[in-house]
């Protein structure tokens, strides 16, 4: 075991990137005392005094040794915000990280009695859950409930970026109404959760933020000009918050999923439909949950993937 004894945050600039990190010195037991390097993910609990270990690691610099906070001082429970998490593929996204152990917070325009359900099945899993109703594509709105949730979960590891309508029509008859509608809360809702968790994410030394994409932004699906449009909008704003915030220990990625089992592929004329299945190489369409792994993934593995599309559609694309 070794003593943190003094720390300064040290930030390097290579443009147009910037990195960070402690460097400090720390104490063993045997009262030798030697300089060591912290990982930014730590700086939310870094003090004087913290205890932990030095472990030597190999980097593009040579061997350094690193101060790891001792886990009993360190943990603390994650905590996710998943928007629209109260139906679908954010429903399933819930569950499975409070499943992992997250405390979750849950934000849509209204608590259905399917969502008053969840938060029931959530706490009996054991851990802490909160609805905060939000609009996604107002950002005052957005902006005080990413506050509540600072304050009274203390911080937010991971942002599900799942909340999203379709109003489908034909390009010749989409009014313009439908358009902004759709490029409000399927795109700007991306932009307003990002911009308000970026700095408390930057501030606790790191973050995942999954932002949910579709196959519609890939091949341009009939009747869907406003959504493909929007959905295209994320995969660019994912690459552009990926390369932006790696600085910061913040990974942003992107899912773009085929056929699932949700309310709009329910919505589908029975024809439609099953020429869709037709095309799927497994002959069926996903399950929410099956989505909801990947983000989960994502969300808690993947430390060296940032920036990426993932497709989960079965093949239908290959």
């Amino acid at each position: 075991m070794a003593k943190l004894l003094a720390f300064s945050i040290v930030r390097v600039v290579p443009p147009p990137f910037k990195t960070a990190y402690a460097g400090g010195i720390a104490e063993s037991d045997s009262g030798e005392r030697m300089p060591v390097r912290v990982e930014a993910r730590y700086f939310s609990c870094l003090k004087i005094g913290l205890t932990g270990e030095v472990v030597k690691r190999k980097t593009d610099f040579g061997e350094l040794n690193y101060f790891v906070p001792s886990i009993s001082q360190e943990a603390r429970r994650k905590v996710a915000l998943v928007t629209g998490g109260t139906r679908g593929i954010g429903k399933a996204t819930t569950l499975e990280l409070a499943k992992r152990g997250f405390d979750v917070c849950i934000t849509d325009v209204e608590l259905s009695d399917d969502g008053r359900q969840l938060l029931d099945e959530i706490e009996a899993l054991g851990v802490k859950t909160k609805f905060i109703r939000s609009d996604v594509s107002n950002f005052e709105e957005v902006e005080r409930m990413v506050n509540q949730v600072g304050s009274e979960f203390g911080r937010i590891d991971v942002l599900v970026n799942n909340a999203g309508i379709n109003l489908d029509k034909l390009l010749l008859d989409m009014s313009p109404e439908n358009w902004q509608k759709v490029i409000d809360v399927d795109l700007t809702g991306v932009f307003n959760c990002t911009k308000a968790v970026l700095p408390l994410m930057i501030d606790q030394g790191g973050g995942r933020i999954v932002n949910l994409s579709s196959m519609s932004a890939l091949d341009g699906a009939v009747g869907q000009a406003n959504y493909a449009a929007a959905k295209g909008g994320v995969i660019s704003f994912t690459k552009n918050v990926a390369r932006e915030n790696a600085q910061y220990n913040i990974l942003c990625n992107a899912i773009a999923p085929g056929c699932i089992r949700t309310r709009m592929t329910d919505a589908m004329p029975p024809g439609m439909l099953k020429e869709r299945i037709a095309a799927i190489p497994l002959g069926r369409r996903g399950e929410p949950e099956e989505v909801a792994k990947l983000v989960a993934f994502l969300a808690t593995e993947g430390s060296y993937i940032t920036g990426q599309v993932i497709s989960i559609n079965a093949g239908e694309y290959i």
